[in-house]
């Protein structure tokens, strides 16, 4: 059967089966053939030849280095990396930055070319004349992610998924992965061309940390599905990942059951499953393999069909560091009173934890929180919002909490332009009663 045929594809078939072991988002892994495809960028080898056609003079030829050092791209990108810091300090000099020059990196200059020449191709925002990497694009953005790792330096990924955070380098072992929208720089980015892992030392210091990034990227390979795209089937830095991965995720037989390799191949007529094996010492690690001659057909088997597909990744971002501040930090510091029995019939309710959470409907919140300070400070019998104001330092001086700083009952922020500024602070007909008691001197529970 092909993806031509009518009914469910053995395309949706195969991702479908895998995501339906997981009631949440993929996780993408993505390599540098998905750049090459959409922006024509360079791969390792072209990038290393861009170098040495830059350095030009008596720089040695590619294939001279391919040769002596057998074909490892590392030990060739340290060779040109020495070529290119001799450069820089002779006749190449006014093609770097002052300050670069005082840094301790002698690679440094490679990197700074290799990062000028990827921006370069990598445009301000997406447009694709090919009709069908516009599909594929479309379809890309509408998987929807929970989160990418990538060893590309470019920001394609950060285009096609606007609204993502990227985080680079060894940010990642110090980020908190619990949280939403990220695309992941595990070898650098041009954003910050020292940190792009290029030359043998580079790699080693990679090599040697990868248990550490491992380990940190263990709850996605462990509580996701994770769709691999871009890299060969033997790219040593998808293994490097997966062997350290496997040691702790695999199943008895060995099988990395939620992680599915995908293959574009032009030669394939229909799609076909096989494994892929990553031996590590005595043991030996699988992956499924998809080869497919449709990439489209893989991005539209995936595309998110969940409520949040078309939230702003920041809010996810910003509702989940919330939720994260809350159990890890606020209820075990007493920083907040908490009824449990109230909580545990919040959860269970679809209409109560988004209130729990902040989120409301647009079109309820001038129903629930009709006032602005002004006019609550009117009902209380004032001439304008300073007795209302003074009243809400005295609930904050009291109980030290500041009504007026988050969503909840009495006060509801409501944005009013795209300025960060442009917010409109409402309040209910309750913060008209909890003023009234303070004014007057009754007693009163605060409720937030």
């Amino acid at each position: 059967m092909s993806d031509s045929d009518n009914g469910t594809t053995m395309t949706e078939q195969i991702v479908g089966d895998l995501l339906g072991n997981f009631d949440c988002q993929p996780v993408l892994f993505v390599g540098s053939g998905l750049s090459r495809r959409y922006l024509n960028t360079p791969d390792w080898e072209g990038a290393l030849r861009f170098a040495l056609e830059k350095i030009g003079g008596n720089a040695p030829e590619y294939d001279y280095l391919k040769q002596k050092h057998s074909g490892d791209p590392t030990l060739i990108g340290s060779d040109i990396a020495e070529l290119v810091f001799e450069w820089a300090w002779g006749d190449g000099k006014d093609d770097f930055p002052e300050e670069i020059f005082t840094s301790e990196s002698k690679s440094i200059f490679l990197k700074f070319l290799l990062a000028n020449h990827l921006a370069q191709a990598t445009p301000g925002e997406l447009s694709v004349d090919n009709e069908m990497h516009s599909a594929e694009f479309k379809s890309l953005q509408s998987i929807r992610p929970h989160a990418v790792i990538t060893t590309n330096y470019d920001h394609l990924l950060e285009l096609i998924y606007n609204g993502y955070e990227p985080i680079v380098g060894k940010q990642v072992l110090r980020y908190n992965l619990n949280a939403y929208g990220e695309v992941y720089h595990i070898h650098g980015s041009i954003s910050a061309p020292g940190t792009m892992v290029i030359t043998k030392d580079d790699y080693d210091r990679w090599n040697n940390e990868s248990k550490y990034f491992a380990s940190k990227l263990l709850t996605y390979f462990a509580e996701h599905p994770v769709i691999i795209f871009g890299y060969s089937i033997t790219d040593k830095n998808v293994r490097t990942v997966l062997q350290d991965i496997g040691t702790i995720v695999a199943d008895d037989s060995g099988l990395i059951e939620n992680v599915l390799q995908v293959i574009f191949d032009e030669k394939v007529e229909a799609p076909e499953q096989t494994e892929m094996a990553i031996p590590v010492g005595e043991q030996q690690y699988r992956i499924k393999v998809l080869r497919t001659n449709s990439l489209l057909s893989v991005y539209e088997a995936l595309t998110a069909r969940h409520e949040l597909k078309d939230a702003n990744p920041a809010l996810v971002r910003a509702l989940a560091a919330r939720a994260m501040k809350l159990t890890r930090s606020d209820i075990p510091k007493g920083n907040i009173e908490v009824d449990y029995k109230t909580l545990e019939g919040v959860i269970s309710s679809e209409e109560e934890l988004p209130k729990l959470l902040g989120i409301t409907h647009a079109d309820d919140v001038n129903k629930s929180h009709p006032y602005t300070l002004s006019t609550v400070g009117e009902k209380l019998g004032y001439t304008g919002w300073h007795g209302a104001h003074k009243l809400f330092n005295a609930v904050k001086e009291k109980h030290g909490v500041d009504v007026k700083t988050t969503d909840n009952r009495y006060h509801c922020a409501v944005k009013t332009g795209k300025a960060a500024s442009s917010v409109t602070h409402k309040y209910s007909d309750e913060a008209v009663s909890l003023l009234e008691k303070v004014r007057d001197g009754n007693a009163y529970e605060l409720q937030i």
